[in-house]
């Protein structure tokens, strides 16, 4: 493999980060896009481990439910994240969540129970944060799933040329139900005199020995009141990721489906663009949610 260089404390990049989700279960849709600025920059290093700092510049949501606008809430709430990232490149740890904490006991919650002092299932979200925040495996586990975060949990720093089965788990994907899938990686080089290019694709299939499928059943029979629903399961997964000699991501975009049948359908879509400050400052004027701790 060619020399590829980690990034040096200071270094940062900016990326305009996209993600979609369609959920079908029989005649109900539920939709969202969100869209996000964000800056990545790498802090320092700690015995191999890399830490990095995650800020939300701007964004903007499109959705049909309160949870979606919420989420957007839970960004700010969560920015500057400090993450740490093992020598594989996989998310090992959050360093600022008692700071996260209590802004969010200080003064936050209230700030939110103002803003939504109307909507139904409000202290509902406000005690499940608040016990998110209080478990911090927890709060980590909940970085490492099928969202725009994967984007920067990927093993780029060792890139390999042949092709490797690895599993991978994602936890609580059906709510009590893990989804476990099995991923072909195959990383490509492409190099010339002054620049670099990596490329790593995964595309995934259902590990169906490890699928609960009697317990998924039991899901979508709770969901749908239906007792004689199916639970076989089809899947579509792809992922591509483009590095450059610094390690950075240059672009990226994951894809996931789940369905069953022709009535129970959650897919999701996540896109990244590195951008320039120019670029960053024009899409923040046409976002409509400031990056502030304000709610």
């Amino acid at each position: 493999m060619l020399s590829i260089y980690k990034p040096r404390a200071g270094d940062s990049a900016l990326y305009h980060l996209t993600s979609a989700n369609r959920t079908i279960v029989g005649g109900r849709l539920m939709e969202f896009v969100q869209q996000k600025v964000v800056r990545m920059q790498m802090i320092g290093e700690e015995e191999g481990d890399t830490i990095f700092e995650y800020t939300i510049l701007s964004q903007q949501v499109d959705g049909t439910a309160l949870i979606h606008e919420w989420a957007m809430d839970m960004e700010v709430l969560q920015s500057p994240l400090k993450i740490v990232l093992d020598e594989n490149g996989q998310l090992k740890d959050v360093r600022n969540l008692y700071e996260i904490r209590e802004r969010w006991e200080r003064s936050y919650a209230d700030q939110l129970r103002r803003k939504y002092k109307k909507q139904e299932g409000l202290e509902e979200l406000i005690a499940a944060t608040t016990a998110l925040l209080e478990d911090k495996a927890r709060f980590v586990q909940s970085l490492d799933g099928f969202s725009a975060w994967r984007f920067f949990f990927q093993d780029n720093y060792k890139g390999q040329k042949e092709e490797v089965l690895q599993p991978l788990v994602l936890k609580g994907y059906f709510g009590q139900v893990d989804l476990p899938l099995t991923l072909t990686a195959i990383w490509k080089e492409e190099y010339e005199i002054g620049a670099y290019h990596c490329q790593l694709t995964h595309k995934g299939t259902l590990d169906k020995p490890r699928f609960d499928r009697k317990q998924f059943g039991r899901m979508l029979k709770d969901l749908t009141g239906v007792f004689n629903v199916s639970a076989e399961l089809d899947l579509l997964m792809e992922e591509e990721f483009h590095y450059d000699k610094h390690r950075w991501l240059t672009s990226g975009e994951m894809y996931l489906e789940t369905k069953v049948s022709d009535w129970y359908l959650v897919a999701s879509a996540h896109v990244l663009e590195r951008i320039s400050e120019a670029r960053a400052d024009e899409l923040k004027k046409n976002f409509n949610v400031a990056a502030e701790h304000t709610a």
